[in-house]
């Protein structure tokens, strides 16, 4: 049992994202929540049955114990302050409290109402009270939701937790390099994915002259676009994503979803409707509906996500589900992604607009608006810069290797990597897209710009993607990715 001072010197000591270069080899959180259970006697999970504004109370039905011993059935958390604390707390929300003890007084960090608290306990109280005596600074400890931590309690008593707490900088270290010419110019988008199963990305191009499918064959890429059968596809954005559930990459172009049989690719039975004069931003196959089916997912440019419905068969309709508006404010998002940004599961929206980078969850499930300064529990090192961020190049990727989505956002002012934690949180990497920046030590051959295409791919089968960048003039570039794959 660590001692009372220890509990209470517990602070995340994660490095500050900037634009500029990162200031140390490891880029960690030094004081973990497995620190946290580790020096604590007890750490018990309830739910919020009644919050007493009169009084400051609110009561919580104890509900298990992660550690140690239970205090009984119910438990009261005092929060004298701050009180928007207690305009937040709910019935029916969860809480944590990771109780240590010293000498006989007890203490606790309490997780409620997606807030740390430092509480001490009244003695003698039954049911058994904590008085909170201050806001706990432990957003870099973790940043996310209660939710989140009553199954990060979990898995630190199973003894398998999988909150990711370090990153090694290495990035894209092995070099940039020019893997083809293809032939097209000015591409509108870029999508990576092995259609034929020979363990090699293949990519599928929208260009001044239409949309292509490029196999990769020897030490470049073939166009296979009639041959299978994708001549008349087209559109702003597309996405890869097993929509039968047959272990082969499905492709949604545009409007229009295409079944791979591992030699073609068909039209399914109905096109998805999207408003006229819209402009995707980013498209996604992923399960938005809950039933395992991998839905068709729009981002627009404008903040609205349109989802539509996964109907089991591919010659049956897509129904479509009442679009839903991300943001209010008339500022158009300049990049995004859909993917596994949360902490439930299911897909978030990533959107970059110019007064920084948000989440937005598709259902309330996944939990209100979270900024950067939720996602990593660090202030935001773009909010220095006044016109606000400029000419975004942005892509999502496994940059370690561990099947969660990460993002690299690459502006006028730097760059910055978004390492995903787990559990809805991430670690902030400063100039991670360095090697896509040409310096005098450094020359790249290629100046990226808001219209250059780029996209994660393994390209070297070891569970890492790299980064497949396309030029104007049809070049196609390779930033290796060196870093160690996860465990």
């Amino acid at each position: 049992m660590r001692s009372r001072r220890a509990l209470l010197a517990l602070t995340a000591a994660a490095a500050l994202a900037a634009w500029g270069p990162p200031a140390r080899a490891v880029i960690r959180v030094d004081i973990t929540v497995s620190k946290i259970y580790d020096s604590s006697k007890a750490v018990v999970v309830g739910t919020v049955t009644a919050v007493n504004p009169d009084n400051r109370v609110v009561d919580l039905k104890v509900t298990g114990a992660a550690k140690g011993d239970s205090p009984g059935e119910k438990v009261r958390v005092q929060i004298v302050s701050p009180e928007d604390v207690l305009k937040k707390a709910a019935a029916g929300q969860p809480a944590v409290l990771f109780v240590a003890e010293e000498k006989g007084a007890s203490m606790a960090l309490v997780h409620l109402a997606d807030t740390w608290l430092m509480a001490q306990a009244v003695p003698e109280s039954k049911p058994p009270v904590w008085r909170v005596v201050q806001v706990y600074d432990g957003k870099q400890t973790f940043p996310g939701r209660t939710a989140a931590v009553v199954r990060l309690a979990a898995e630190l008593k199973a003894g398998k937790p999988s909150l990711l707490n370090k990153v090694e900088p290495n990035f894209f270290n092995g070099g940039v390099r020019q893997l083809a010419k293809l032939g097209l110019a000015k591409p509108v988008f870029l999508a990576a994915g092995d259609v034929n199963a020979d363990r090699k990305p293949d990519l599928v191009v929208a260009a001044a002259g239409g949309t292509h499918l490029l196999l990769a064959a020897g030490a470049g890429y073939e166009d296979a676009t009639a041959k299978w059968g994708l001549g008349g596809a087209s559109g702003r954005a597309a996405a890869f994503g097993d929509v039968n559930g047959d272990g082969k990459p499905d492709l949604l172009i545009g409007q229009e979803i295409y079944i791979n049989n591992g030699q073609k690719f068909a039209p399914a039975g109905a096109q998805l409707q999207l408003p006229d004069g819209a402009r995707p931003l980013a498209t996604a196959l992923a399960d938005a509906t809950g039933d395992g089916k991998p839905d068709a997912i729009v981002l627009l440019a404008d903040g609205r996500v349109l989802v539509f419905k996964n109907p089991g068969a591919p010659d049956k309709p897509w129904s479509q589900q009442a679009p839903r508006t991300m943001w209010q404010e008339k500022e158009a998002a300049l990049a995004g992604a859909i993917g596994d940004f949360g902490d439930n599961g299911k897909p978030h929206v990533l959107a970059v607009r110019p007064s920084g980078i948000v989440r937005y969850a598709l259902d309330a499930d996944g939990g209100p608006p979270a900024d950067f300064e939720r996602l990593t529990g660090e202030k935001p090192p773009h909010a220095a810069t006044p016109e606000g961020l400029k000419n975004v190049v942005a892509a999502a990727l496994d940059y370690n290797g561990d099947r969660r989505p990460d993002f690299l956002l690459v502006t006028d002012g730097g760059s910055l990597l978004l390492v995903n934690r787990g559990f809805g949180t991430f670690l902030a990497a400063g100039d991670a897209g360095a090697a896509l920046i040409s310096t005098a030590e450094r020359p790249v051959s290629f100046k990226l710009s808001r219209a250059t295409p780029i996209v994660g791919a393994d390209m070297h089968g070891d569970g890492i993607d790299d980064l497949l960048v396309l030029t104007e003039d049809g070049r196609l570039f390779e930033a290796d990715n060196h870093a160690k794959a996860a465990p």
